[in-house]
């Protein structure tokens, strides 16, 4: 006589057979390597920077854990398991549903009233968003209270905060990345090239440059750093004498609109109509300045034709030099005694022009804040350089205000002046047509390092300097990039916390149903059918739990852009919180969750899948 607790013979419950089962035993093998390579895929989340081959870890753990899962839910999930697995964690009572009705009532007046015009809620707002927030996540708790037992409730409700809690931080952190690389981008180019002591040969320059593939647009620029003071009033003295350090660029108005995105800045700024880059304006003419010879200039360059023609500069030069002195050195050149000035500086009353012939700038929103500047105001540059060797004085060029930017980022408004690239080249090269680099947009700014390359390859970096957008503020990107990687790390812990509640929820649930394992093991059921039982039960929790969690951090990303969260401007360059939602940064935190979920399953799964029916049936 066979014992009580023999398997009865033919074919087990699940419907495999011995070839079947055999089959299964092969392949156990081959599920250990993938379950031990998965544990990797938490790693996945590491820069490449940092560490290559944990990158590559992470990428391999990821796909290991796809293809282990895969295998489980074609093998395991497609029968009983499911009924099975869903009634262990379902509520078979539901309880009164008028708390949630309450609930989803008072998120809906909320959110409504969240949508009233800012002037009637400038002091309400924050409290609506606090009852927002609570609202949305007492309907969350309710609703799984009502459709799932309380200990796997509970648990969802742990993993859908964590899931929040990673997708705002990971929203937030992508927001400020982005915002403040298209910030840049709108200032800086994606690539300059830059020699130290000046380009002449620009223009054959930029004509190849144009030919590089994924160039999209070239322009000229130079760069100094000036005094910027407004006009004094007639008898007025240094007492009264505003003015402050700026960083000039003299742009090309014909090109530049190619490279930077003044305009956007120039509107952005809210000061009437804006005027376009060519209100630039200047009345110099520079001195031609011969190429240097092909062989002191890389090859692909001498190759280069010049856009002027081949005999362009002794016609240029005769022209340059028939033109009248004020036109070549600047008829509003002026020079302050370097004793007088800033000291006892005034201003006399006949030095003064009349603002609508002075050659034009841009001044930053901030800048012109500071020294109390309006559109059509006269202010003058102050050059520091002539004196630095003690043999000259500072020179000085006024100028009319022809518009005001804003590019949002602080050290840009709050620094930097727009003027002709003619007058920065008077100041910087004493009036010889150089300039000091030329800036590059790309179709695509993420191939700045590859172009990069191909420009180090043709034109060398021995002479030039190359320097792509990225590298322009590397410090201050790394330490964004590294900051998002943390956060990302110690949220994960949320994640993992959420993940014990599963595993002590579903081991409770194995030791409340010894007897039911019992029962079904007796009836046939494989070990493993049991353990995919429960397998599917905490898989069930993290589905749940990752789908509220996303509805919810999505919520508070709402929520987050509504109040408008301000932030110091002189600490991190802009003034409001950004927050930019990326699905690929979501369906990373949703596999994150699930594998952390399917690894708290293991444990109870593997308890369930090893109790004796003799073991569960001894009290019954």
């Amino acid at each position: 006589m066979k014992p009580p607790h023999s398997r009865s013979p033919g074919p087990p419950w699940d419907g495999t057979s011995d070839s079947s089962r055999w089959a299964r035993a092969r392949e156990q093998p081959l599920l250990w390597l993938l379950f031990v390579l998965s544990a990797g895929s938490v790693l996945v989340f590491v820069p490449p920077e940092l560490s290559p081959i944990l990158a590559w870890a992470g990428r391999i753990g990821l796909v290991a854990l796809v293809l282990m899962v895969t295998w489980w839910a074609y093998t395991g999930f497609s029968g009983y398991e499911q009924f099975i697995g869903w009634r262990i964690v379902r509520r078979t009572g539901r309880p009164p549903s008028r708390s949630l009705k309450i609930s989803l009532a008072l998120l809906a007046v909320f959110s409504a009233l969240s949508q009233a015009p800012v002037e009637f809620l400038t002091d309400t707002r924050a409290l609506l968003v606090v009852a927002i927030a609570a609202c949305a996540l007492i309907s969350i708790v309710l609703l799984m209270l009502r459709i799932f037992a309380v200990s796997a409730a509970l648990s969802i409700v742990g993993i859908a905060i964590g899931v929040a809690a990673l997708i705002v931080v990971q929203s937030v952190a992508t927001g400020f990345q982005h915002e403040f690389e298209r910030r840049v981008l709108g200032v800086y180019a994606h690539i300059n090239v830059t020699r130290p002591y000046g380009i002449s040969e620009y223009r054959r320059f930029e004509s190849y440059l144009r030919t590089v593939d994924g160039v999209q647009g070239a322009s000229p620029f130079v760069y100094y750093a000036m005094a910027l003071a407004p006009v004094a009033e007639p008898g007025s003295t240094n007492a009264d004498l505003r003015r402050a350090t700026a960083l000039v660029k003299g742009i090309e108005p014909t090109t530049a609109d190619e490279v930077i995105d003044l305009e956007d800045h120039l509107a952005a700024a809210d000061m009437g109509p804006p005027p376009p880059i060519t209100a630039l304006k200047s009345d110099l003419a520079l001195q031609p300045m011969p190429d240097r010879d092909d062989e002191r200039l890389p090859p692909i360059i001498a190759d280069t034709p010049d856009p002027r023609g081949e005999d362009w500069y002794p016609k240029a030069m005769a022209d340059w030099r028939s033109l009248p002195q004020e036109q070549k050195f600047g008829r509003r050149r002026a020079a302050i005694d370097e004793e007088d000035w800033p000291d006892e500086f005034q201003v006399d009353e006949n030095a003064q022009d009349d603002s609508e012939s002075l050659p034009t700038m841009f001044v930053g929103y901030a800048l012109a804040r500071e020294l109390e500047l309006e559109i059509g105001d006269a202010v003058m540059l102050v050059d520091p350089g002539a004196s630095f060797d003690h043999t000259q004085a500072p020179e000085f060029r006024k100028y009319r205000i022809a518009g005001i930017f804003r590019a949002g980022f602080q050290e840009y408004d709050d620094h930097l002046v727009y003027i002709h690239i003619h007058e920065l080249q008077y100041f910087k090269y004493r009036g010889k047509d150089i300039v000091s680099g030329i800036d590059l947009r790309l179709h695509d700014p993420y191939d700045a390092p590859a172009v990069e390359a191909v420009l180090r390859e043709t034109i060398g970096d021995d002479e030039y300097t190359i320097l792509e957008w990225q590298k322009l503020n590397a410090n201050l990107f790394q330490s964004i990039r590294t900051q998002k990687t943390i956060l990302t790390i110690i949220l994960s812990l949320v994640g993992t916390v959420a993940g014990f509640n599963v595993l002590t929820a579903l081991w409770t649930m194995v030791m409340r149903r010894n007897a039911e394992i019992a029962i079904i093991m007796s009836m046939g059921a494989s070990e493993g059918g049991v353990a995919r039982f429960f397998q599917f039960s905490g898989l069930v929790l993290g589905a749940v739990g990752s789908i509220a969690g996303v509805a919810y951090g999505l919520v508070l990303c709402w929520l987050v852009e509504l109040y408008g969260y301000s932030l110091d401007p002189e600490v991190y360059f802009i003034e409001e919180l950004p927050v930019e939602y990326s699905l690929v940064q979501i369906g990373v935190v949703i596999a994150l969750t699930m594998s952390i979920s399917f690894v708290a399953t293991i444990p109870p799964s593997l308890r369930a899948a090893k109790l004796r029916p003799v073991e569960g049936l001894r009290y019954e």
